[in-house]
Order: C-alpha cells, then sequence, then structure tokens
C-alpha cells in the first residue's frame, strides 16, 4: 500500500493556487503556423501544420479566452501582411516570422520550431531580405 498525500497546492483555495504563465507569443507562432495547409503532397507542409496545431492547443490551457481571441486577431493581421509580400517570398516570410515569435517559447513548442526550420531548411530557404520583412510585420502588429 502507499502513502497518499495532499499537497499544498490542493489544500490551498483556488485565488491563492500558483497561476501558470501563458506564452502569448509563441502561441502567436502557432496560430500564424496554421497557415501552412496539410497536403499529400507536401510532407514539409503537413508536418508543419499537425506541430502547429498541437503547440497551440497545448498553449491555450495557459491563455486566458480574452488573450486567445486578441492573439488569433494578431494572427490573422499578420497574414494579411504577408499578403503583400510577393507570392514567390510569401511562405519563406511567413517562416521567418514564425521563427522569430518561438523565441524563448516554451519546450512544449520544439516540435513546431524543429518542422519550422526544417521546413526553412529544405524547401523554403530565408534570405536576409525575407528576414527583415519578418521582422518588420512582426514589429507592425507588436504581440
Amino acid at each position: 500500500m502507499s502513502a497518499r498525500y495532499l499537497t499544498p497546492a490542493v489544500l490551498s483555495p483556488a485565488p491563492r493556487r500558483a497561476r501558470i504563465a501563458g506564452h502569448p507569443r509563441a502561441y502567436l507562432a502557432a496560430t500564424v503556423a496554421t497557415a501552412f495547409r496539410a497536403a499529400a503532397i507536401d510532407v514539409l507542409g503537413a508536418r508543419l501544420h499537425e506541430c502547429a496545431l498541437d503547440a497551440q492547443a497545448t498553449l491555450a490551457n495557459a491563455l486566458p479566452v480574452g488573450e486567445r481571441r486578441r492573439l488569433v486577431g494578431l494572427a490573422n493581421a499578420i497574414r494579411e501582411a504577408a499578403r503583400e509580400v510577393p507570392l514567390q517570398d510569401r511562405v519563406a516570410v511567413l517562416c521567418a516570422v514564425v521563427r522569430d515569435l518561438l523565441c524563448d517559447a516554451p519546450s512544449s513548442c520544439m516540435r513546431l520550431d524543429i518542422a519550422v526550420r526544417e521546413a526553412c531548411e529544405k524547401r523554403y530557404a530565408t534570405t536576409d531580405a525575407h528576414r527583415a520583412t519578418a521582422l518588420r510585420i512582426v514589429a507592425m502588429v507588436q504581440p
């Protein structure tokens, strides 16, 4: 028979319990990355989309609903700003945006970070111009 213990976190009243801090930039990155649609012929895109959905679902638990709504609005603004980029550069710029937003992300975003880096290295090579455009877009919406 094993002993069961009640931890102070369970015994303390709800307002005094520790609250896990959310990661709004990481949630924003995952939301932007859902723009990469999964296709049967595009293995990298499918993996990126799947990892984005997983990270978004994990990070959503620590953010209030109002904050999530605001971040989805910011993600839509980022996608709209990316439409101004020429079509041949758009995917590389969005990859650079996601990579920038994933700086200091929690470990639950590791698969998404690996998928974005792999996509950037194998298919959507990002140049300095792409990264500069991505930084401009991120600065424009200020998450």
